[in-house]
């Protein structure tokens, strides 16, 4: 009992030595050293399975373009099908980004308590059922309700898809790879407006379209469940230092740099399955001395210390940043997108019906 306690008293003076105070006495984020996840990934280096990963997560991060792609080619075929006004066109679209815009927060919440594969591959599942709702909807509100919540799924797909690439990744390739993901909407944006195509010289109406466009999320589950690992960085941060050293080991085997040394630690894939490879060295034994041994420690913080974080040394950096997110994301992109589907003057041409040959018959005026 006594050597606990004074175990403890040792950790909370090493704790209080090791904060830093400003000007006001108040506490600060304590600088440290790189953390051991991180550098043994920088050790690691970049070989397949980063490769892989980002092409998993680029086909996530291509959600925001897909919904816009579709966007542009369902609200035409709603306004004629359903008679609606482009007012309410419009607003199936402001719903959609809104939703991603309230949905990040709390979807991020949800990735620190829960992983950030998990909650990828959740939000994309969820994305592609809400997907198949759309297509037997029977009404606007239906497709209101629907589209916003699918935005909120978007938004923790880019939050979660986003933690666990720069997670994944050596620190030298995190920004590289975060911009090889972007790429990938060309290549997604491309494919949805070939569906739409192939579903318009195929005399179908925008519910296949619908349906068909859920083909890369299908494809995006497949690859998150088979083929990637949480975070390692966010296992040793829940002290699920096992977990993380498999995962550690398993990036290891499959970029091929298994170090030298060898322990007596079979090298093992992530939930408990074990890898024939003939390695026997593990991370577990290098993770386990440095989480008993490590005098730092996770602190929480609060918001001040946040804007501290973010406002300290360059203010005007992330306002800038911002700034030029917002007219890049949602007006340059975004309306450059959109824009062209609408810039047609009534009456407007209902195109996604079986009989397009008879412009006679296939004009809808707006209400």
């Amino acid at each position: 009992m006594t050597s606990s306690v004074s175990i403890r008293i040792q950790a909370c003076l090493r704790s209080c030595s090791s904060r830093q105070f400003d000007e006001m006495g108040e506490a600060v984020a304590p600088s440290r050293k790189a953390p051991l996840v991180e550098t043994i990934l920088n050790e690691l280096g970049f070989g397949w399975y980063q490769a892989r990963v980002i092409i998993i997560l680029g086909v996530a991060h291509s959600t925001d373009t897909m919904e816009t792609i579709i966007q542009a080619i369902l609200g035409p075929s709603l306004r004629c099908n359903w008679q609606l006004s482009p007012d309410y066109v419009a607003l199936l679209t402001t719903l959609v980004f809104l939703g991603s815009c309230i949905g990040a927060v709390p979807m991020g919440f949800a990735a620190d308590t829960f992983g950030r594969q998990k909650m990828c591959l959740f939000s994309c599942i969820a994305l592609m059922y809400l997907s198949w709702l759309c297509a037997i909807t029977p009404t606007y509100p239906w497709m209101a309700a629907l589209r916003f919540i699918s935005g909120i799924f978007i938004g923790g797909m880019l939050n979660a898809g986003s933690s666990l690439l720069s997670e994944t990744m050596p620190a030298p390739y995190q920004a590289t790879g975060q911009l090889i993901t972007y790429t990938f909407e060309t290549l997604i944006g491309v494919i949805t407006a070939g569906i739409g195509l192939g579903c318009l010289l195929g005399h179908l109406n925008w519910r296949y379209f619908v349906l068909f466009t859920t083909a890369p999320l299908l494809l995006c589950s497949i690859g998150l469940t088979f083929f990637t690992q949480e975070s390692p960085v966010y296992l040793y941060c829940k002290h699920r230092t096992i977990e993380a050293a498999e995962v550690l080991d398993l990036i290891a085997i499959t970029n091929n740099r298994m170090p030298k040394q060898s322990l007596p630690a079979c090298a093992a894939v992530g939930d408990r399955r074990k890898r024939k490879s003939g390695y026997t060295f593990s991370f577990t034994g290098r993770l386990v001395h440095t989480d008993e041994t490590e005098e730092f420690r996770l602190e929480k913080y609060g918001v001040k210390e946040v804007l501290v974080l973010l406002f300290g040394r360059r203010p005007w950096l992330l306002p800038l940043l911002l700034i030029l997110n917002f007219l890049w994301g949602f007006i340059l992109y975004g309306g450059a997108t959109i824009l062209p589907v609408e810039l047609a003057v009534t009456p407007r041409t209902c195109l996604q019906v079986r009989e397009f040959l008879q412009p006679v018959n296939l004009t809808c005026r707006d209400i």
